[in-house]
């Protein structure tokens, strides 16, 4: 494992992948929903429950 903290490993790609959403016509602010939405939702947080998916 790295030295590096999570957050200064994962910042710079973080950035580099909204960079690139721009570049491709993606307004920042749509971007920085989507990730949140994708971040936050079953694929990646456990913690859902069931129906929170069929909701």
């Amino acid at each position: 494992m790295s030295d590096t903290p999570a957050h200064d490993w994962l910042l710079p790609r973080l950035e580099q992948m909204l960079t690139e959403a721009e570049a491709a016509g993606i307004e920042r602010t749509i971007a920085i929903a989507v990730l949140t939405d994708m971040v936050t939702g079953p694929g990646f947080n456990p913690t859902h429950l069931a129906t929170d998916i069929d909701a």
